[in-house]
């Protein structure tokens, strides 16, 4: 008691001084935190807030680093699908490329290949079995701007075996069409020409053509059921597309800055066409991956909130059983403000030293999903992964750092303000 008379009349002395307001506030703050209370009650709520909020930040952390995983799960996955820029026609579904722009385009420092593609929807008759497909038709260099040929769950990638064209087919599709590499039956594909209304009957509108499997592909489950590669020859011949192309595909070469490149491609094939990245070609999905990114942010962060409600408990508790300290304190030339700032402080004490505990905590849990993969996805080894992926980024620490410091300020500002007029 004498040093904290000691201490208040030095701060009077200095009154202007901001600096020493704060070492005396954090002083007295600390002596209070630690300091043994007259009921034990105040130590057990003090406990149970810190716990309380430690548990809410690291349920911040592990969700929103799960989705991170899953967007860069799902990054992956379709990178070995989509190439890293993909131009296409802004009106209608095909287009003449102009030599000259293929030329320019391949002696572009920054791109290291490209492929056209043609794509359109047929029918696929196999055996007994139908469906509909997406057939895409893809030239030499398809591999190598995507990664197709390391995904093959059966077979292999073969677009031509004795000059004969081959067909890579999605395996939840090749399910559906109960078709077996080891079978000798082909594929029958059928496709509307876009002549179709000028033709005289329905066999001049359609299109039929004989292939062979190669080999079954596993990306994702919805690119899996829609489509079947084969040699851009082929679908031309089948789609009545002779000379038209659906996209360029663009494989960048490692370490290139995408967007200066998109902007520079761009520009280079012109208005009438559009070039997107491997994001925006994904668009939709990307999109609502990160709404429920943070609407679950939120949902935790409204925990988290209500936790932080238990430090308000426990600094009410402390106010009661220090009022007379207070009351010294104020007698001795001590304001409201600088007696407030002490609770203020011992609440932000509580609050971030939860929130350090948990981040930290988080992060280790996360590292240890990460090297371990002790929470699986399921027992049944369906999925593409086994366990749940993580990913850590830096600033989502900073957002639920932010966070802590606002649901400081509205738990614990106001009622330590409003207890100190009281008291």
């Amino acid at each position: 008691m004498f040093f904290l008379i000691f201490l208040v009349f030095f701060e009077n002395f200095f009154f202007d001084s901001f600096f020493l307001q704060m070492r005396f506030s954090i002083f007295v703050a600390w002596r209070y935190l630690f300091a043994k209370k007259s009921h034990h009650a105040v130590n057990v709520i003090s406990a149970v807030s810190v716990v309380g909020v430690a548990v809410g930040t690291v349920a911040l952390v592990i969700v929103l680093s799960v989705f991170n995983g899953l967007e860069e799960l799902a990054r992956t996955l379709y990178g070995t699908f989509d190439p890293d820029l993909k131009v296409t026609a802004v009106a209608g579904k095909t287009f003449k490329a102009d030599a000259v722009t293929l030329e320019s385009l391949k002696a572009d420092p920054d791109v290291l290949t490209f492929s056209q593609t043609i794509e359109d929807n047929v029918l696929v008759c196999y055996d007994e079995q139908q469906e509909i497909a997406v057939l895409k038709g893809v030239d030499e260099q398809y591999y190598r701007v995507t990664g197709m040929d390391t995904m093959m769950l059966d077979g292999k990638f073969q677009l031509w075996l004795n000059n004969n064209p081959q067909a890579v087919v999605g395996a939840v599709l090749a399910g559906k069409l109960r078709l077996g590499l080891n079978f000798i039956t082909p594929i029958q594909l059928y496709a509307i020409l876009n002549t179709s209304s000028m033709a005289a009957s329905l066999e001049e509108a359609i299109n039929s053509r004989y292939i062979f499997p190669s080999g079954l592909f596993d990306i994702d489950e919805e690119i899996n059921a829609q489509y079947l590669i084969v040699p851009v020859e082929f679908a031309r011949d089948l789609l009545d597309g002779e000379g038209l192309t659906g996209a360029v595909e663009v494989k960048l070469k490692p370490g290139i800055h995408a967007e200066k490149a998109q902007q520079r491609i761009a520009a280079l094939f012109g208005d009438t066409f559009e070039v997107k990245n491997a994001s925006q070609q994904k668009e939709f999905y990307f999109r609502m991956l990160q709404y429920e990114k943070w609407v679950g942010f939120m949902i935790l962060a409204f925990v988290l909130l209500v936790a932080s409600f238990n430090v308000v408990g426990s600094l009410s508790m402390l106010m009661i059983e220090k009022k007379g300290d207070m009351s010294v304190l104020h007698g001795m030339g001590a304001g409201p403000s600088l007696i407030g700032s002490i609770f203020i402080l011992q609440g932000w004490i509580i609050v971030l030293a939860g929130a350090a505990a948990g981040m930290l905590l988080g992060a280790l849990l996360c590292r240890l999903q990460m090297a371990t993969g002790f929470v699986p996805f399921s027992a049944s080894g369906t999925f593409v992964v086994d366990a749940y992926p993580v990913a850590l980024r830096w600033q989502d620490f900073g957002m639920i750092l932010l966070s802590v410091v606002l649901i400081s300020l509205i738990t614990i500002y106001l009622p330590v303000k409003y207890f100190v007029k009281r008291l």
